[in-house]
């Protein structure tokens, strides 16, 4: 009889330790699936960043001393490699850049005052309250850059390509000879696909051939600017002051011109898009 009922508690033991087996490995797997959900999550948001987010700059400042060196160690024939590089605050002013990669690089507040910036790749550079003064900037590359509040007074950016953020920054008679600063199509779904300049001072500034299709210039002061055979169309310019500015053979057609200044304008009667008499 004892023996019998050792058995059933043994088996009853043994069912016991099966079904808490069972039980761990479930949990287990559980815990398993929770993390690799987890981690899956985890990529996604990481993903999503990288793109929304401003590439970083390679840690580590260089000096003057030591952004001439790198010019001068570029292989002949390669463009000088500053991308991503943190240049932010430096006196740069007058520097020979040979036409160098400053891709991503952070240039905020840096002094570029009459530097050689022709043909550079600026993209997705920042130049925010940069000194661009009488800089030679021509032929550069300049996709989703970000330069408000720089000062690019008397600056050579003709043949430029400019999409991105210039919002107040000076232009005062600057050369913008055949830019191209109008809306991208090819880049539509990107940030963003055209220039603005709104608040932007632009005195005296020659446009010539420009292209602002597009282009928000909304509250820009464009006084006595060369706007001549300059694309204007679907241009924003609400508020813009225009007097005196010389706009022969533009194109204006379905611009915003809500409270825009018009005094003085010439060359009225041969643009594209504006009627004369609504001229003031």
């Amino acid at each position: 009889m004892r023996r019998k009922i050792d058995q059933t508690v043994w088996m009853k033991c043994d069912g016991i330790c099966i079904f808490m087996s069972a039980a761990n490995r479930s949990r287990i797997t559980s815990m398993i699936e929770d993390h690799i959900r987890r981690a899956w999550f985890g990529l996604v948001v990481l993903s999503l960043l990288s793109i929304v987010a401003p590439i970083p700059t390679i840690a580590g400042d260089l000096d003057r001393a030591q952004v001439i060196g790198e010019i001068a160690a570029a292989k002949p024939g390669q463009a000088p490699d500053l991308s991503r590089r943190n240049l932010a605050g430096l006196d740069l002013s007058g520097i020979d850049f040979k036409g160098a990669d400053l891709f991503a690089a952070n240039l905020s507040g840096t002094k570029l005052s009459g530097a050689n910036l022709a043909h550079a790749n600026l993209t997705r550079a920042v130049l925010t309250d940069a000194d661009l003064s009488n800089a030679d900037l021509r032929d550069a590359d300049m996709f989703a850059v970000m330069m408000s509040n720089a000062n690019l007074t008397g600056a050579n950016l003709s043949r430029a390509r400019i999409i991105g953020g210039l919002n107040n920054a000076r232009l005062d008679g600057a050369k913008l000879i055949g830019a191209d600063l109008g809306f991208d199509p090819t880049n539509a779904n990107m940030a963003p696909p055209k220039v603005d300049l709104s608040g932007a001072v632009l005195d005296g500034a020659d446009l010539t051939d420009a292209n602002l299709r597009n282009a928000l210039l909304e509250y820009a002061k464009l006084r006595g600017a060369r706007l001549v055979k300059a694309r204007l169309n679907w241009a924003k310019l609400a508020g813009a002051d225009l007097t005196g500015a010389d706009v022969t053979g533009a194109d204006l057609s379905n611009a915003d011109l809500t409270n825009a200044a018009l005094v003085g304008i010439k060359g009225a009667d041969s643009v594209s898009g504006l009627e004369f008499d609504t001229a003031r």
